[in-house]
């Protein structure tokens, strides 16, 4: 019998060194959101997210029906991987079926959330992949990669399964943001700055078709109607686990339903974003060690597809994916403004989403 793969050396960064009970391990946020990373002994810990000042109200448990929809996925996940050997890489041998497992978030008690309420969230790992990706240590890569397969392979199971519950659909947290700005709605200093730099950048044939965008975003999709949506998936959502098996998925917050062309899109939106900073020496990710993020999209849209080790094609991709990633990228740009505060970089971002734009968001999807 051959050997069972080993799982890969736990990072330093992912496992508190004489840690002992229950300890907090990590604190940041923006004015948007405060997150809290406690450990509690035997490769357990919680993340704790908690409202900021600037949110737009306390977070919501998903309804009871899509609650239970959302736990069927992720039992399915479960069973789809129970037989992989833990240290396989993405998309080879008894590894390449698993997904992320969707950690469901719980409401926190008053004591530990204060006023504005939180959630916490129970999984296997300290560090999520938006801080492990672009780190420069390789196990650190591998498991994120690893990671980005499994979500890929969890959002396709999401999205397999039809919005026909008996409440309306709930309104899309991060396009919902970008209406108001675009429409001068949420009037913060900041933000209304990167509005004015961003109309003059994009000019009004460009700053229509982002407004276009943004509002078909949010009506129901027409074709086949709307799926099961995580709502926001993002490398700062997933946390794989040090031993190298299922990673985890924070999952609940802004569950929704709609095209799912807007949940792989957030995905590939942030990547793009991540290697063009890194190409114009923008940000964190222009001033780290180089990061194969072709390499990372792959795997995500491998997963997504069901193509172990196959090349993903833009025409295999749920339509509007492209439009869907570019509107990411316009939201996190008008978040940092608002929770985070002004940079110079902002003015380079908005030139990206300018050619983003231009080119009908094509760019997010050349990997």
């Amino acid at each position: 019998m051959a050997d069972r793969p080993q799982a890969p050396a736990v990072p330093a960064a992912v496992r508190p060194a004489g840690a002992a009970g229950s300890v907090t391990v990590r604190e940041y946020g923006t004015r948007y959101l405060r997150i809290s990373v406690r450990y509690h002994g035997d490769a357990r810990f919680s993340w704790l997210r908690v409202p900021g000042p600037a949110h737009e109200g306390p977070q919501t448990a998903p309804s009871p029906a899509a609650g239970v929809a959302l736990r069927r996925v992720d039992a399915a996940v479960a069973d789809a991987g129970s037989g992989a050997g833990s240290g396989a890489d993405a998309g080879s041998g008894a590894g390449a079926e698993r997904g992320a497992r969707l950690a469901l978030g719980e409401r926190a008690a008053a004591s530990e959330s204060g006023e504005r309420g939180g959630v916490v969230y129970r999984v296997p790992g300290a560090v999520s992949v938006a801080r492990l990706l672009p780190s420069g240590d390789d196990t650190a890569y591998r498991l994120s990669v690893r990671a980005l397969a499994d979500l890929g392979r969890t959002l396709r199971q999401l999205h397999d399964v039809p919005w026909e519950f008996a409440e309306p659909v709930p309104p899309h947290h991060g396009v919902g943001r970008l209406l108001a700005w675009i429409s001068g709605a949420a009037p913060d200093g900041n933000g209304a700055r990167l509005r004015a730099l961003a109309h003059d950048r994009l000019g009004a044939r460009l700053w229509t078709r982002l407004t276009d965008w943004a509002v078909a975003a949010q009506e129901p999709p027409g074709r086949g109607g709307a799926v099961l949506l995580h709502g926001a998936p993002s490398t700062g959502w997933l946390v794989p686990s040090p031993a190298g098996d299922h990673s985890a998925l924070l999952t609940g917050e802004e569950v929704t339903g709609g095209d799912p062309a807007l949940d792989l899109g957030w995905v590939l939106g942030e990547l793009h974003e991540l290697r063009s900073a890194a190409a114009r020496g923008l940000g964190a990710a222009g001033q780290g060690p180089p990061v194969d993020y072709p390499a990372a999209a792959r795997a995500l849209l491998a997963g997504y597809l069901r193509k172990e080790g196959a090349a993903a094609t833009v025409e295999a991709l749920p339509p509007g994916t492209a439009r869907a990633a570019t509107l990411r990228l316009a939201v996190h740009m008008r978040d940092f403004a608002s929770f985070v505060g002004w940079h110079e970089d902002l003015r380079r971002y908005a030139d990206l989403l300018a050619e983003t734009l231009d080119a009908d968001g094509a760019p997010t999807l050349r990997w």
